[in-house]
């Protein structure tokens, strides 16, 4: 269904916590400085799109987002824990065993978590609309999870703003802005302090996740992506486009890990397509991706719903900024939307060796897969899982 999620499932709250206000912990607090070093496992989890959905009622109609019984013959209807591959969001139920396991079984088996945004229903039901409050609430309630689940454990968390994790849905004006300072004091926990500023104005950030050897970029993907009418697009002749601001941002920020040493993640909501992006934010996405594709380690997403990977070729993007293979590109990811049923059981029949295989981060070896090409870097997007299925926790790193 489109709302378990990317690598191993996840997450929520029990109901009657779903609109508590979290405990607010600064980055650089005394509870983070007294922590033990942790021991390195050589393993990150990645959480997306999980859609916690508090309308969401057992028995009703999948035609009514699930949150009515009416259209009563229609077919399918609302399991306790979702409709696999359904068009309905995530109950809590799914959300809350899902995080509870992982808090069992793999919380203290991680270096890091990325959590890629999309932490509230989607807006599909003209009889409930979505508000700016409960989309707050909703990601109030998340953090504090993570919060318990992960950063208690000393376990960093970097999270990115998803298009459904702004009120009105994919729309979010230049910051500093309402958005930008409300996820400020959300993720007060999760985003360093000399990053308030940066993270104020723009909705992004960097950290050290294995101080000195590997950090992650979480980007604003909002001001890169088409469906936001609110900005221009990285605009050649705008170097105040948020967009431009954020890649001039995210050169410096590459720059410096490259002169550190250092080894980058890179991790956003909507990933960088022809079809996804403003021409000119995909070029210079390309063009730094494969600039320093020596410090970049991968690259990770979410929003399609669907487990896959892509090339960023150099080849297929001109110099004005248009790509070749758009029309192409959206053709093959709507066909992958269509066949995902199909495409699922094939990752999971072929690559079931996977759950066995652990991530290579410096701390140790692993098999890892190298492409040897100067202008290709490759994109992972997110698992769709299906309820009850064992997700695999390997990412291929593509260097």
């Amino acid at each position: 269904m489109r709302t378990t999620a990317v690598s191993l499932l996840f997450l929520l709250v029990q109901f009657q916590d779903v609109f508590a206000a979290p405990t607010q912990v600064p980055f650089d607090s005394d509870l983070v400085a007294k922590r033990p070093p942790r021991k390195l496992r050589g393993r990150f989890l990645h959480l997306t799109d999980m859609h916690p959905d508090p309308y969401y009622r057992v028995g009703t109609s999948e035609k009514s987002a699930c949150h009515r019984r009416k259209p009563k013959k229609a077919k399918p209807r609302a399991g306790e824990h979702g409709i696999p591959f359904g068009d309905c969001d995530s109950p809590f139920s799914l959300t809350n065993h899902t995080l509870d396991f992982i808090d069992k079984k793999w919380s203290e088996e991680v270096d890091f978590v990325i959590w890629t945004g999309d932490s509230a229903r989607h807006d599909n039901d003209r009889k409930l609309p979505r508000t700016t409050k409960e989309i707050y609430e909703l990601n109030r309630a998340m953090a504090r999870k993570m919060e318990d689940v992960f950063l208690s454990k000393g376990v960093p968390v970097i999270p990115t703003i998803g298009n459904n994790d702004v009120w009105p849905h994919n729309i979010m004006l230049p910051g500093p802005n309402d958005i930008t300072f409300q996820y400020s004091v959300i993720w007060r926990s999760f985003i360093p302090f000399p990053s308030f500023q940066v993270f104020q104005r723009g909705g992004y950030f960097s950290v050290d996740v294995i101080p000195g050897s590997v950090a992650a970029i979480s980007l604003n993907t909002m001001y890169f992506y088409t469906s936001n009418k609110a900005v221009g697009g990285c605009e050649v002749n705008d170097p105040q486009d948020p967009g431009n601001l954020q890649f001039d941002w995210l050169e410096v920020q590459l720059q410096t890990f490259r002169s550190r040493g250092m080894q980058v993640w890179i991790a956003g909501h909507v990933p960088p397509s022809a079809r996804n992006y403003y021409p000119e934010c995909h070029v210079r996405y390309v063009e730094l991706s494969l600039r320093y594709q020596d410090t970049i380690l991968g690259h990770l997403f979410g929003h399609m719903n669907v487990d896959h990977f892509f090339f960023l070729d150099a080849q297929e993007v001109t110099h004005n900024g248009q790509a070749r293979s758009s029309d192409a590109l959206e053709e093959d990811e709507q066909d992958v939307k269509k066949k995902h049923k199909d495409l699922y059981g094939s990752l999971l029949k072929n690559f079931n060796h996977s759950s066995r295989t652990r991530t290579c981060l410096p701390s140790e070896s692993s098999r890892t897969i190298f492409l040897d090409h100067p202008t290709f870097q490759a994109i992972s997007v997110s698992l769709w899982m299906e309820e009850g299925q064992e997700a695999p926790m390997r990412h291929v790193l593509i260097v």
